[in-house]
């Protein structure tokens, strides 16, 4: 009886060995496939956005960012934003709370281009209001 216990171990064994070596190789060659859905085309290769927020405008404000009109960050003191946008034209738009002359939040249209890198800072304008201004 011994015998057929350990044998049937082994063969589970060896079962569990091949089905994860199968799963490595299906893996493998998946990602190596271009035409994978999960392949990105060099020319659709997505824009990399980076907004920072300028120390001075206050320990307690709070500078909430949307893009194309959906909310992605609220940036406390010290903080920054780093995400991906699709290439294509976008709407950025930035308010500071809790204390803002405006309540409607400051925008800039983006043209995303593939691969390029958007690095913003989001200060304060000639007019008091929020803005983001590129560089920095």
């Amino acid at each position: 009886m011994k015998i057929y216990r350990n044998s049937a171990r082994s063969v589970i064994v060896l079962l569990m060995a091949l089905l994860l070596v199968n799963a490595f190789a299906a893996g493998q060659a998946t990602a190596a496939d271009p035409r994978s859905p999960h392949a990105v085309a060099p020319s659709q290769a997505p824009a990399r956005l980076v907004i920072r927020r300028i120390p001075n405008l206050g320990f307690n404000v709070i500078v909430r960012l949307w893009i194309d009109g959906q909310p992605v960050a609220a940036l406390g003191y010290g903080h920054s934003y780093q995400g991906v946008l699709t290439p294509g034209r976008h709407v950025l738009a930035v308010l500071a709370t809790p204390r803002s002359r405006s309540p409607i939040p400051w925008e800039m249209p983006l043209n995303a281009q593939s691969g390029q890198t958007y690095v913003f800072t989001a200060q304060g304008g000639p007019s008091g209001d929020l803005v983001l201004a590129s560089g920095f």
